[in-house]
């Protein structure tokens, strides 16, 4: 299962819900926390590498056209 970065952000948002119902001296929700930030960090570099090879695949047709000339 490939995960797209909506995913990660829904089990982002998820971990930061749960950590809040937990007391503020609890371990699990300083690990809730963590797991929440990573998820974010991880949906944030997707987005960077999926609208990267977007780009580049517009710019490929453009590229082609350029060298038959």
């Amino acid at each position: 299962m490939t995960m797209d970065a909506k995913h990660l952000r829904e089990k982002a948002a998820l971990c930061f819900r749960l950590a809040d119902g937990l007391s503020l001296n609890n371990p699990s929700r300083f690990e809730l926390m963590q797991m929440a930030e990573e998820f974010k960090k991880r949906a944030k570099e997707l987005e960077t590498q999926t609208g990267q090879q977007r780009q580049t695949q517009s710019i490929e047709p453009e590229i082609r056209r350029k060298q038959s000339r």
